[in-house]
């Protein structure tokens, strides 16, 4: 397209010159008078300079300015910790009023927007106080992703600032640029309380075996004397003991052992006495859910030469009783793979070892296999040696891959999500294209940048015989620093590599019907299930009837029916009392009845009671380190004004351009044939020829 003033200097003339040219002659002089040949010549004019204006497709530039008041977001923390305390009537009625009354003075010169958090972030929910953890750190995301690019003048968060889930608020904060004002909630002021602080159990321990559970006791203010800790299941007592506690604050940790139990999982309470004067009688007892199991399963990990992935692994195994991981150097490796249930082959095979004598033997003793890529490990004799693994490498570079979790992955559940893992650091993957095979699930792909990729990072592939878990690169180590920097805690690699090795480590063959959901799960979180139905061909299916019977802790049963989701089924059960309850899954495909059962805990997980002082510290800092200020309920007033007199907080101006070609527009070829035809009847209405 050509701008528009030289079309238009060239089309004026030329427009001129013909009209000119028709009626200025002799022949049109003798055919009609001035005044006659006038009207005429000027319909020419006009209807030669619309055609060649449109000839010459001339374009329009045309601006459009747009005025763009602030956001101000408000979010308010929704957990019951907020009503947990002596003003909890007050929080309910008057304190509400308030939050509608500040919404009032800032709506007059802001885009107001209201958002309540607890364990996520949502817009438009009612303030009830219901929620069962709180996320601070998920607003952030939320704003980020909800309002970007947007004018977002400021953040207010109104919190009591305790925090038991999510990342640390003052990490996620870093790169919010805007700024936050809080409104400090709750009491800070320390009172009379007995609680069990937390529990530490292995969730996994061995049939007839001891194992331990420690108990964590803090008490502030408790009165002197002596207090009974009993453990139970069932309401049956295993053990109890008395402690003594005389001092203003206590934190002690008691460990109980445990006689071995039968397979299965077992739920065991904690309790401790109560005193007359406590403030929070909801945080003296909690549970701890073990699975029993029949033996541990040895690990091999086999590695080309030391490396700190193969220390990251080793870290999170040795947590993990189910697991043994036994690590060993190719080069003193004797060769024998009977006793283990997973091999781990870190860089192998490399361009020293081909370990094609190691694979074959895996492969006739069906034993699942786990392989880490690196800059060590011998591509092409990979692919060799291991089915089902395509990797065509360019110019023997290396990509930085980041994580891209696969919502669509199926073949065990996670409890983190992609805001978690999209933090992580790269891996050092081969560049090239990569092919898995038909069975292949996915459960990280790379992300090279800020561009998705469809090829893996972290999958599976499954053969007729063999289980195999592929990493395509190195950098593990890296994973489990950044996760315990953003959430205090190596919680999200710990469950990808345990989760991954338990999978591979399930010697069972893969069954035409599948059906898992998490074995603990809180009653505050929805209980989950997913299904994988295959025909004799072990191609995923989704047209037979998939029916699940619940039975509650009460004996009741509940039938309910899978929907189809991706190449699976999904079930939703919602969130469901404490206890254990246990479920048969069918399948009716043609004229096949295919049936799976198991069971699972939920337990009571009471995290908003287990802390209620405030931490209003946390708040002044938020506010602190993005220009804003922490106020109280009290002087909500005074939060309207901060936000109005700052002047971070103002209004922007938009300019959207937009080129409109003339010919697009009826009315200007409308107006053309308009001219034209005017001329023509004139013509012949005047008599000219």
């Amino acid at each position: 397209m050509t701008s528009f003033f030289l079309p238009l200097l060239i089309s004026l003339p030329v427009a001129a010159a013909v009209a000119w040219w028709l009626y200025s002659g002799k022949r049109a002089q003798a055919q009609a008078n001035r005044r006659q040949r006038t009207v005429l010549a000027a319909l020419r004019l006009v209807s030669m300079l619309l055609l060649c204006i449109i000839i010459l497709d001339i374009t329009l530039k045309i601006s459009n300015k747009q005025q763009k008041r602030p956001i101000i977001v408000l979010a308010q923390d929704n957990s019951s910790s907020i009503v947990a305390n002596a003003d909890s009537a007050w929080y309910r009625t008057d304190y509400i009023d308030k939050i509608d009354k500040l919404k009032q003075q800032l709506s007059g010169k802001y885009d107001v927007r209201s958002v309540v958090f607890s364990d996520k972030t949502t817009e438009n929910e009612p303030i009830n106080f219901a929620g069962q953890t709180t996320n601070i750190s998920s607003v952030f995301d939320y704003v980020a992703t909800n309002f970007y690019g947007e004018n977002v003048g400021a953040l207010i968060i109104a919190t009591d600032g305790i925090v038991n889930q999510g990342a640390e608020p003052l990490y996620k904060a870093g790169s919010f640029s805007k700024p936050v004002y809080t409104i400090a909630l709750g009491d800070t002021l320390p009172h009379p309380d007995l609680s069990i602080d937390r529990i530490v159990a292995n969730k996994t321990a061995f049939r007839q075996s001891r194992f331990p559970i420690m108990v964590c006791i803090k008490g502030e203010k408790v009165p002197f004397g002596d207090y009974q800790l009993t453990v139970s299941e069932n309401d049956k007592t295993l053990q109890s003991r008395r402690i003594t506690i005389g001092t203003d604050f206590i934190y002690q940790k008691e460990i109980f052992y445990i006689d071995g139990a039968d397979e299965g999982l077992h739920r065991y309470d904690v309790r401790i006495d109560v005193p007359e004067n406590d403030a929070n009688n909801q945080n003296n007892r909690r549970s701890v859910v073990v699975d029993v199991s029949g033996k541990a399963l040895n690990v091999l990990l086999l590695q080309n030469a030391w490396h700190p992935d193969a220390s990251a692994i080793a870290q999170v195994l040795a947590k993990n009783e189910r697991f043994k991981l036994t690590i060993r150097n190719i080069d003193g490796f004797d060769g024998h793979l009977d006793d283990y249930s997973l091999l781990i082959l870190h860089q192998l095979p490399s361009a020293q070892h081909n370990v094609k004598n190691i694979v074959e033997q895996a492969q006739k003793n069906d034993l699942p296999m786990l392989l880490i890529i690196g800059n060590q490990t011998d591509i092409k004799s990979l692919q060799s040696v291991v089915p089902g693994i395509g990797i065509e490498r360019k110019r023997g570079d290396n990509d930085d891959a980041y994580p891209s979790l696969n919502a669509d992955f199926q073949l065990f559940k996670t409890d983190f999500d992609a805001t978690q893992t999209s933090l992580f650091p790269p891996l050092s993957v081969p560049y090239g294209n990569y092919r898995t095979a038909p069975s292949g699930q996915v459960l990280f792909y790379q992300r090279i940048g800020s561009v998705g990729t469809q090829r893996p990072l972290f999958f599976f592939v499954t053969t007729a015989t063999q289980k195999i878990g592929v990493v395509s690169g190195e950098g593990l180590w890296r994973w489990r620093l950044t996760d315990y920097a953003a959430g205090g805690s190596h919680s999200v690699t710990d469950e990808i590599i345990n989760k991954s090795v338990q999978y591979l480590c399930n010697n069972e063959k893969k069954d035409r019907f599948e059906v898992t959901v998490n074995d603990v799960i809180p009653t505050h979180r929805e209980v989950l299930f997913d299904a994988m139905l295959y025909n004799r061909s072990m191609e995923p299916v989704t047209i037979a009837d998939v029916v699940l019977e619940l039975t509650d802790p009460t004996g009741n049963r509940i039938k309910s029916t899978f929907q189809p989701s991706g190449p699976g089924y999904a079930l939703n059960l919602g969130c469901k009392p404490a206890g254990r309850y246990s479920y048969t899954a069918t399948a009716t495909l043609g004229d096949e009845l295919l049936t799976r059962k198991g069971q699972f805990m939920v337990i009571d997980e009471s995290v908003e009671m287990n802390n209620l002082q405030a931490n209003h510290s946390l708040l002044f800092q938020l506010a602190g380190s993005h220009g804003g200020q922490m106020f109280t309920p009290g002087n909500l007033d005074g939060l309207a004004d901060a936000v109005i007199r700052n002047p971070e907080v103002t209004d922007i101006t938009v300019i959207t351009n937009r080129q409109l070609r003339i010919i697009d527009l009826l009315p200007i070829l409308l107006l053309a044939l308009a001219a034209l035809s005017a001329e023509w009847f004139l013509r012949k209405f005047w008599g000219m020829e």
